[in-house]
């Protein structure tokens, strides 16, 4: 459970913890993909971004580097979600496995913590894309991330 887990706000329609929020309310790319959290609970978070031309590649599926992005940031988030307030979290690595070509109205990225260290978070990763009236997984993946508690100051 969050530090200040009496302290939610909501991004999109979802209520999440208010350092979390803050966090991706600075994250430039996400409004460039018009992605929200829509799935905040403590160690799962969910991203979510309409699928757009301008987020394709050659062949008309959405670009591996929107997915990566998105992925990466659900991963981030789901550790950042254990931290206590002024924490930050850096990945230190991820990898994603690419099962599909990517086609849908809405693609939406998961990440879940699988193990929380003292200065280390693994976390799986998946991105699925909504096609008609089914979630379709297109990616899944690991991540490593670090974690610095409680430290507001940026790292050198």
């Amino acid at each position: 459970m969050p530090a200040e887990s009496g302290s939610r706000y909501g991004v999109g329609n979802v209520r999440v913890s208010l350092h979390v929020k803050e966090s991706f309310q600075r994250q430039g790319i996400m409004r460039l993909l018009g992605a929200r959290i829509s799935k905040y609970e403590p160690g799962h978070v969910e991203i979510s971004a309409p699928n757009r031309p301008r987020l394709s590649q050659q062949d008309g599926y959405v670009h591996a580097g929107v997915m990566a992005t998105l992925a990466d940031s659900a991963g981030g988030y789901a550790a950042l979600s254990l931290l206590p307030r002024g924490s930050r979290v850096l990945a230190v690595e991820f990898k994603l496995n690419f099962t599909r070509p990517a086609v849908g109205k809405i693609v939406r990225a998961t990440g879940r913590v699988r193990k929380l260290g003292r200065t280390i978070a693994v976390c799986e990763l998946e991105v699925e894309l909504q096609h008609e009236d089914r979630w379709l997984s297109c990616a899944w993946g690991s991540q490593t991330v670090y974690c610095i508690r409680g430290s507001s100051s940026k790292v050198a």
